[in-house]
């Protein structure tokens, strides 16, 4: 009896304090300028914002992107970032909401453009509605939303590389025909590989524009739902503020390696 009282106690005095501290994952790629291997990135200073303004603490975990995306939902990390919006990732976890209950887009991390790469004297495009001369498959990383997209365009995918850099040499040695990558991670890759840069191009239309948020486990926010409302409106006032708007001019505007 006497061992048990003491559980209670112990366990009492652990909870405010682990109530406080969430592990939030991420990917372990670069995205550029979101997340970089090296631990910088603008979603990551976003964040760091948002944890001393509650004030909260935030561990961060760098895992392959199919591996956040299914510990959250197993409850092994607490938050995952930065997901686009999926109605089959609701099973997994959960995305701010507004009061009717419907996706609050006020609450997103940052906006992404997803863009085609071609072979420099490929005829492969988008016009905003298909695809024109496409004859052969189109890369993307693995497990992303995009995918999705060009298959709703009728489209092959492949979908064997987790890292921008191999898709983009994949383009470059004709196992692809094109390759859909987040516009300001594929130029980040180019402008590291002059060498590259010299093959690929990027089409000018847009593919797709898409929010990306932090995603909460289910288990997060059914014990903390007010600290959970309160996370995500917090992202929303640091992602407008005038520190954060210096940190994202500062992160462009430094020449990348």
């Amino acid at each position: 009896g006497l061992l048990c009282c003491c559980c209670l106690v112990i366990n009492a005095h652990a909870a405010p304090h682990s109530a406080q501290a969430l592990t939030l994952c991420y990917e372990d790629q670069n995205s550029y300028p979101w997340v970089m291997t090296d631990g910088s990135g603008l979603n990551l200073q976003l964040l760091r914002l948002v944890a001393e303004a509650l004030p909260l603490h935030f561990n961060f975990v760098a895992v392959p992107w199919k591996r956040c995306l299914s510990g959250l939902a197993q409850g092994t990390y607490d938050g995952a970032f930065a997901s686009s919006f999926k109605a089959e990732r609701l099973a997994l976890g959960r995305y701010p909401q507004d009061a009717d209950g419907r996706l609050d887009e006020r609450k997103r991390l940052h906006t992404s453009i997803y863009t085609l790469y071609r072979r420099k004297g490929s005829l492969v495009s988008w016009n905003g509605e298909e695809f024109r001369q496409l004859h052969g498959r189109i890369g993307s990383l693995s497990g992303f939303s995009i995918v999705d997209f060009i298959r709703a365009q009728g489209a092959e995918v492949d979908e064997t590389s987790r890292d921008p850099l191999a898709l983009l040499q994949m383009l470059r040695h004709k196992r692809i025909e094109a390759a859909a990558l987040q516009s300001l991670r594929g130029d980040f890759v180019l402008q590291a590989n002059p060498e590259l840069a010299a093959h690929v191009e990027k089409v000018k239309m847009p593919l797709e524009e898409k929010a990306y948020y932090l995603m909460l486990s289910n288990a997060y926010v059914a014990s903390n739902p007010k600290q959970a409302a309160r996370i995500w409106d917090e992202i929303e006032r640091q992602r407008e503020s005038v520190q954060h708007q210096q940190q994202v001019r500062d992160f462009l505007l430094h020449p990348q390696p």
